[in-house]
């Protein structure tokens, strides 16, 4: 698979199947990720995959809290973000709703997404990408770079991933099932694995904008 279809025939998947990814396949996609820029060659990423048992430890506390929590609100909260921003996410959650016969109107539909979450959307590998908490804030864009490759590499590989910051919701969990150590910030959590068959919600493509919109040029 060559790097542009790779790009283009990745997506979010958000039910995974329980077969299992291995550890050789992790170690090429972790290989080809550490191939990414950064700033200085700082390198700043820390990797903690979780899989097996402890996966499944974790996934379990995840589930069990949840029970005592509610779902998101209906709509939304308010957001101070530009207007075309907000509209273009609204746009995709509507479409979810949709696509799963959900009313977008009615809170416990949201209730669907929430338990996808609190199951860590069922991945059997997660990475949890980290950094020290005295790296400068700007080598956040390392991360995104690291993330985008490891993705890409996953891709290349046969394995599909979700980049979901909802995986970081219980952070003590995480901290002491991985020994993350307390100077580490956990920046994002990537869900990997294999798309469960007939999951409606995995056909979902989320729209993009036209290189004409995105794109000022000038010569």
């Amino acid at each position: 698979m060559d790097v542009i279809e790779a790009i283009n025939s990745r997506h979010s998947i958000r039910e995974f199947s329980s077969e299992h990814v291995s550890r050789e396949t992790l170690n090429k996609i972790i290989e080809a990720a550490v191939q990414s820029p950064s700033g200085g060659n700082s390198q700043p990423w820390e990797v903690f995959a979780a899989a097996g048992e402890t996966l499944e430890k974790i996934r379990k506390i995840y589930l069990d809290r949840s029970k005592s929590r509610q779902s998101g609100p209906k709509t939304p909260p308010p957001s101070s973000q530009p207007a075309e921003h907000t509209e273009r996410m609204a746009v995709i959650r509507k479409e979810r709703f949709e696509l799963l016969g959900l009313d977008p109107e009615d809170p416990a539909s949201g209730n669907v997404f929430f338990k996808w979450a609190a199951n860590l959307f069922g991945a059997p590998l997660v990475l949890f990408i980290c950094m020290d908490k005295s790296v400068p804030p700007a080598r956040s864009l390392n991360i995104g770079t690291f993330v985008q490759t490891a993705c890409l590499a996953a891709k290349h590989y046969g394995v599909d991933s979700f980049i979901a910051g909802q995986l970081l919701a219980n952070q003590d969990v995480l901290r002491e099932e991985l020994a993350i150590p307390e100077n580490y910030n956990i920046e994002i959590g990537i869900a990997l694995g294999y798309p469960k068959p007939d999951s409606i919600i995995n056909t979902y493509r989320s729209p993009r904008r036209s290189v004409n919109e995105v794109l000022r040029y000038k010569s």
